[in-house]
This record gives structure tokens, sequence and C-alpha cells, in this order.
């Protein structure tokens, strides 16, 4: 029978690559891409519940669209293998409803999007609203609402 020295080497040398790996996952940011980035320009309201945050604000958003169906061919952005485009559009006095993502895990996040709500009714600048599969409704070429899961981030330093 023949013993092999390597395996505790190996061993060693896959938990180094793991906590190398988790080293450089924890200095990459919290948030995902998001679909919708709202950008608050001036709040004229802000309500806050334990589920949902609602502001009422002149807003710049940036939509992902989805522009075509899957293209090995395509070196542009994409989304999932699809083309997309990134639209810029401009909202005068649109609502922007954030629901609380019902994933488990997220509640520290959930309570930063609530901390960034309470400073923005004191009138602090905030970072974005980044929304996930948002609803979005546009009237008269600028957005009117935008209602669905996301955060309020607050400003970076």
């Amino acid at each position: 029978m023949t013993t092999c020295v390597a395996t505790p080497l190996k061993v060693n040398a896959m938990k180094s690559l793991l906590a190398l790996v988790l080293l450089i996952l924890a200095a990459v940011p919290a948030h995902a891409a998001s679909d919708a980035d709202v950008t608050i320009l001036k709040a004229k309201k802000v309500v806050i519940e334990e589920e949902v945050i609602t502001i009422v604000a002149e807003a710049k958003t940036r939509i992902t669209l989805i522009r075509d169906n899957h293209d090995p061919a395509y070196k542009g952005a994409q989304w999932m293998g699809r083309p997309v485009t990134h639209v810029d559009v401009k909202s005068d006095k649109a609502t922007f409803i954030i629901k609380r993502p019902q994933y488990a895990g997220l509640e520290a996040a959930w309570q930063e999007s609530l901390q960034a709500a309470r400073d923005l009714q004191e009138g602090k600048e905030v970072g974005r609203i980044g929304y996930y599969a948002p609803d979005i409704s546009i009237k008269g070429n600028l957005i009117d609402s935008i209602t669905g899961f996301g955060y309020l981030y607050a400003k970076r330093k």
C-alpha cells in the first residue's frame, strides 16, 4: 500500500485559494447591477413604512432594456446573453416605490435603505435607488412612476 503525503498539501492549498477568493469578494461592492438606477435630484415627499419606501421626486433614471434575442456574435452590453441598451430618462415629478425584498440575508441592506430614506426626509443628499425587475410607467416621455424591489443607497463618501 502506498501512502500519499500530497493530500494535506492539496487541502491546505485549496483552503488558501478559498481564503483568497473570499477576500476578493469582500472587496467587491455588495450590490449587484440593477435594472434601473434612479438618481434623486429633488425629493418632494418621502414616506417610510415597514415594507415600502415611497418617494415623490424630480429624478434622472438609467434603464436597461433588452434589445434582441441571444446572439453569440454580439460583442456589446449583454444581459444573460441578450443584447441590451441603456436609456436615460428624466422625471419632473415621479413616484418611486421601493418594495422590501423578501430574500433571506438582505435585512441589513433593507435597514440601510430605511436609514437613507430618513436622511432624504431630513433634506440630505442620498446615493441612488437600485431597482431589480421594476414596473415602470412613462407618460409624456417622462417617467411617471417606478415600482419594484430595490434599495435606496446612501451617498458614497
